[in-house]
């Protein structure tokens, strides 16, 4: 597998679509700085599926989208293709080559395509992981990386290994595992709580089945003798109700007399008052047309008032526009005289200018000439000083150099005697370290024997105190979970409390009245919160109810009285039921016959406050729960006369008039009924729950005691393991550290026979390379000599130059000030001509318009002269007709009087009548109101029978013995009094025991399954992490001997170390690099120089590489911190891995680029746009290229 090519168009500076192929080998990536190198490896980053936008030096993944330039239009979409070759088989798909694209648009969408194909960023990921090219793996470094790499955070390097061992996908799943298993433990924790709460219902309800059968006896007792004292007391309150309906009847008949007259007084009270309205209007009329009269005659006398003000006004404007004539003229004749001299002067001075501006032309032309001859000489002069400078500078640099090598070959003529001292010097150490490592490794076994020892101890306290802990946070969790819940629910109700006692969700008119009126205590709250329903049905009660649910209570008519009237005042509108008022239905109660779908009165299932207790039946008369809307519609046909209502639970209904409503709106639940059993709901379960928490506590208590015990038994052990481990480490050190000298000795030994013939060649070609400097040296201060001759001579010539030119300069000068004071003259005068000609010009408009203002004066003069004659006699006329109309108005008043008079005499009449029609009402309403108390009275017997009892009082005719109501009345408040005592019971016990305990079993088996499958996910993660442990050790071991190797590659006789963290699992431990250049000890890297932290670090990828090869590696400038030594050593591991690895290499240095296969060139040659330059050198010419 490797890179093909790469295809860029709209990522970052590629304003155009480029397209770079790879071959195989070393591919260079050169250009100087800021000209877009770097780009083409973020290219390479983001199509691998990089997500990180500050990895591309960007706030936003849309920066890296072409932005513009001055020139170029910014463009809307980034696309990047990277074709790869898979002959191998290395990528997991059936393709010989395949191609990723990435696309990405300013509107923030993205394109995933493979091989063309539309796909996911998953798959891609999935498809490139544990190959080497996921993200954050080692096949693409730029030289931050390599920082981050040999820096104090080992994240980073670990995340390096891991992907070449190949684990990256095992860390994965160990991840879903893990969040698995949480989810089941708080599932079974879940489950745990339902269980216990399960379990306890069960217990109860099996308390309760005894006083449900106690319960049915007295109950059924009662409900007969309560049936035979209602039907007593029903037929004894119907008899008084006839006498009173004849009374009211008669009354009735006596007030529709009555109101005959008052009908009959009223309409000639009527015509009475239309009278009085014609007259009232004729009287208005008369006195508006007389007062228009008087306004006409007071405009008229302002009117003439203002024409003899216009005469005298321009009578004065006549006189002025005479005397301005006159002042005009005499300033018209003095301009005229000032124009005739200024002309004279003008053709002067244009005469002076014409003759001054020849002579400025022939000065221009000498001056320039002198110019050219300076410019001449400047220029010869420049060219010489240049070449002398060059010739200089070469000069400086062939001394540096001889002088540099000079001390080179002092510096290897020291080196090579002090290796001749070190080679006698390795050869005793190396037979001292052997020694040594033989004692060591002694004394290893016997500190390793009382080690194991304390390991074992270790291990079992260590299983004692995983459990307690185990235990603890089991117990902790139960305990935070019951505390969460009980906050939970207990901030939930507040917010429920608060909701209510700010009666939201009402009408505005409720919350008026109950929050801001002083009239609220007068009632007794809302009716929804007075009445309290199953969750079953509460939608059916609400539809039932309908806008009556948000009615307020009041105690009396004065407190519904005084509601409205303070909301007339603040507004607002709201409906109010009072409980003085009698109960209205209509029609008697129905006890239908049964049939399928019908689940009785609605009535039923509704739990009122005793007070509002007839107030809900009235609202709910008649009313019937059914399954349907089926069998609500054939029920209301069935009694089409006795005004049946029905409504299912899921809120369709079916009104008494045959109208069905249903479906869904967004308005669906009021929530008002259930907002109150929630209410109470949360208030029970919030004690549970505290109550709960408290219980924890001390089981924590003991938990903890116990765990502090296994602690101090652990530290101890550890003291004493650390104090062994301490010894075996630095006994293993010791055996390491005598091993790896005499190791260390041996080959460095060998490496100085190497050097010292090094040294002897190079210092041969020294001798040969300062002989040929010297001679560069001498030829050039030769030619440096004859140059600096030249310069003098043409620095004399250059001075008699600038002489000439500047005297030439200065005659132009004084001849240009000339030029220009003329010039400034001229037009002076010019503009003082056209100053006069303006004025003169002025001066004959404004004697005309003055002339013509005179003559309009006259005019207007004559006029109003005419108008006034007019006006004096229009207000004669005026004045006789208001004294006529004054006449007619009085005349119309008195007709007036006579009216109203009528009118009055009719009102009275009208008033009396009037009262005897009120007492005869009051009288009816009187009548009225007995009647229908006694008619609520029989109706609230009959509704309570039929609600509580379901039977017709009315069917079941009159009691054939009557009963001592007093006895009876007794007995029934003993039955009451002995139910009550019972508490409340719920008959439906034995069900509801039996379904709990149902589901008490189900739930115990929904248990043991979580159970089994949270010890399943157990084992998986612990196959998983040994599956992943085994495979990264192995990796690690492999990379930490190629690492040595690969050290010494670049730092001969230094060594170098990888080391896992002692006593922590492999896969969380931390990972230091140690690393000894020749002649240092053995450290920390971070101590290391600069330069030497970048070589380690490229070592260390090359170890990787030799373990697992990766299919290519981008280095994006990690050799600028190399100097050139060392970068000899980096290309020439380079070369070796290149037969391998195909390296793609950006770099500014020439070693790096000789070594390459292929060179490609970015350059900027628009300011904004990068462009590839490509070019495929080899052998001696690509040298030659990057020595140029």
């Amino acid at each position: 597998m490797r890179l093909n090519q790469l295809e860029i168009f709209g990522f970052k500076s590629f304003a155009q679509k480029i397209v770079i192929p790879f071959e195989p080998g070393i591919t260079a990536i050169v250009g100087p700085n800021g000209c877009g190198k770097s780009n083409v490896v973020e290219a390479i980053r983001w199509v691998l599926g990089e997500q990180r936008a500050g990895s591309f030096r960007s706030q936003r993944m849309e920066d890296v989208i072409f932005a513009g330039t001055r020139q170029r239009k910014a463009l809307g979409m980034a696309e990047v293709a990277l074709a790869i070759e898979n002959r191998d088989n290395a990528l997991p798909v059936e393709f010989a080559e395949v191609v990723l694209t990435r696309r990405l648009f300013r509107s923030g969408e993205s394109d995933y395509l493979l091989n063309k194909i539309p796909c996911r960023l998953l798959d891609i990921t999935n498809l490139l992981m544990d190959t080497g090219l996921g993200q954050g793996a080692y096949a693409v470094m730029e030289q931050g990386m390599v920082d981050e790499i040999i820096s104090d955070k080992t994240e980073n390097r670990r995340r390096i290994l891991e992907e070449a061992a190949g684990i990256t996908k095992y860390k994965v799943q160990r991840r879903s595992t893990r969040n698995r298993i949480e989810a089941a433990q708080a599932d079974l924790q879940r489950i745990e709580d339902i269980i216990a709460e399960v379990k306890r219902q069960v217990d109860y309800l099996g308390r309760q089945v005894g006083r449900a059968r106690r319960y049915r006896e007295l109950k059924g007792e009662l409900d007969q003798l309560d049936v035979r004292l209602g039907r007593q007391r029903f037929f004894a309150l119907s008899a008084q109700i006839a006498p009173l309906q004849d009374e009211f009847a008669t009354l009735s008949k006596a007030a529709e007399e009555g109101y005959t007259r008052f009908t009959n007084r009223e309409a000639e009270l009527e015509r009475a008052r239309l009278v009085l309205t014609e007259a009232e209007k004729a009287m208005q009329e008369a006195g508006l047309e007389l007062n228009r009269r008087i306004e006409a005659i007071h405009e008229r006398e302002q009117f003439l008032v203002a024409v003899r003000e216009r005469r005298e006004a321009a009578e004065q404007i006549r006189e002025r526009t005479a005397r301005e004539r006159a002042d005009y003229s005499s300033q018209l004749e003095a301009v005229q005289q000032q124009r005739h001299d200024n002309s004279a002067h003008l053709d002067e001075a244009r005469t002076t200018f014409v003759q001054i501006e020849r002579e400025l032309q022939a000065h221009q032309q000498r001056a320039a000439q002198a110019e050219e001859e300076y410019n001449s000489y400047r220029t010869e002069l420049d060219q010489r000083q240049r070449q002398r400078m060059e010739h200089l500078r070469q000069g400086s640099e062939i001394s540096r150099a001889l002088e540099r090598q000079q001390a080179e070959r002092d510096a290897l003529d020291e080196r090579t005697v002090a290796m001749r001292t070190e080679e006698d010097a390795a050869t005793a150490e190396r037979d001292q370290a052997l020694q040594a490592a033989g004692e060591a490794e002694a004394a290893l076994d016997e500190t390793q024997q009382q080690l194991s020892t304390r390991q074992q101890q270790r291990t079992t306290a260590l299983a004692a105190r995983d459990q307690t802990e185990k235990n603890l946070r089991e117990l902790s969790a139960q305990r935070d979970a019951a505390r969460r819940a009980a906050e939970a629910n207990q901030a939930r109700l507040q917010v429920l409390e608060k909701v209510r006692a700010g009666y939201e969700g009402y009408q505005s008119g409720v919350r008026t009245l109950m929050l801001e009126s002083p009239h609220a205590a007068l009632f007794r709250g809302v009716l929804g919160d007075l009445v309290e329903v199953e969750a079953e049905y509460a939608r059916a009660v609400e539809v039932a109810l309908g806008e009556s649910l948000q009615a307020l209570i009041a105690d009396s008519d004065s407190g519904l009285l005084k509601g409205i009237a303070h909301l007339r005042e603040r507004s607002g509108r709201v409906g109010i039921l009072s409980l003085e008022a009698p109960p209205r239905t209509l029609g008697p109660v129905l006890a239908p016959d049964p049939m399928p779908g019908l689940r009785g009165p609605l009535l039923d299932y509704v739990q009122p406050e005793a007070s509002i207790a007839p107030l809900i039946a009235g609202l709910l008369h008649n009313t019937f729960l059914v399954d349907d809307l089926q069998t609500a519609l054939a029920l209301t046909r069935r009694y089409p006369d006795a005004y049946v209502c029905c409504v299912t639970p899921d809120g369709d209904a079916v009104d008494l008039f045959g109208l069905a409503s249903g479906g869904q709106s967004q308005a669906e639940d009021s929530g008002v009924l259930g907002r109150g059993r929630e209410i109470r709901t949360l208030r029970s379960l919030v004690a549970h729950q505290k109550a709960r928490y408290a219980a924890i506590g001390p089981r924590l208590d003991a938990l903890s005691e116990q765990l502090d015990t296994l602690t101090q038994r652990l530290e101890s052990l550890a003291a004493e393991s650390e104090t062994w481990r301490a010894k075996e480490r630095e006994q293993v050190h010791q055996h390491q550290r005598a091993c790896a000298d005499a190791e260390r000795l041996a080959t460095r030994l060998k490496q100085l026979h190497g050097e010292s013939t090094s040294l002897a060649k190079r210092r041969q070609a020294l001798d040969q390379s300062i002989a040929e400097q010297a001679e560069h040296l001498r030829h050039n201060e030769a030619e440096s000599t004859r140059l600096s001759e030249e310069s003098s001579a043409l620095e004399e010539d250059l001075k008699q130059s600038e002489t000439h030119r500047r005297e030439r300069r200065e005659a132009l000068n004084t001849l240009q000030v000339e030029h220009a004071r003329t010039a400034e003259m001229v037009q002076g005068l010019e503009r003082d001509s056209t100053r006069l000609k303006n004025i003169d010009e002025n001066l004959h408009n404004n004697i005309e318009r003055l002339a013509a203002e005179a003559t309009e004066a006259e005019r207007q003069q004559a006029e109003c002269s005419a108008r006034s004659t007019a006006l004096a006699d229009e207000l004669k006329g005026l004045h006789q007709g208001r004294e006529t109309l004054a006449a007619e108005q009085d005349q119309r008043r008195q007709h007036w009087a006579t009216a109203n008079t009528q009118n009055r005499e009719l009102q009275e009449n009208i008033s009396h009548l009037q009262r005897q029609l009120n007492d005869q009402r009051e009288r009816r309403t009187s009548l009225e109101v007995r009647i229908s108390e006694l008619k609520l009275q029989t109706q609230h017997i009959r509704e309570r029978l039929q609600e509580e009892y379901h039977c017709d009082v009315s069917a079941l005719g009159p009691l054939d013995e009557a009963i001592d109501e007093e006895t009876t009345q007794q007995r029934i408040d003993q039955l009451r009094q002995s139910l009550h005592r019972l508490g409340s019971v719920h008959l439906g016990v034995l069900e509801e025991h039996q379904e709990q305990k149902e589901r008490y079993d189900f739930l115990c088996q929904q248990r043991d399954d979580l159970v089994i499958a949270a010890e399943d996910l157990k084992k998986t993660l612990s196959l998983i992490d040994r599956t992943a442990r085994r495979m990264f050790l192995k990796s690690f071991e492999q990379i930490r001997e190629t690492f040595k190797e690969a050290f010494v590659r670049f730092f001969p006789g230094g060594e170098a170390d990888l080391q896992l963290e002692e006593n922590v699992d492999a896969l969380e431990a931390h990972i230091d690099i140690i690393a000894r250049p020749r002649g240092k000890r053995l450290q920390n890297i971070a101590l290391l120089s600069g330069g030497e932290r970048a070589l380690t670090a490229i070592a260390l990828l090359f170890a990787i590489y030799q373990v697992k090869p990766s299919p290519f590696c981008i280095l994006d400038e990690v050799d600028a911190p190399l100097d050139d030594a060392n970068i000899n050593r980096f290309v020439r591991v380079l070369k070796e891995f290149a037969r391998e690895t195909q390296f793609v290499v950006v770099t500014h240095n020439k070693i790096t680029m000789a070594a390459a296969d292929a060179l490609h060139g970015v350059t900027m040659p628009e300011e904004g746009v990068s462009q590839l330059v490509s070019v495929r050198v080899e052998g001696e010419e690509l040298e030659a290229a990057a020595a140029g």
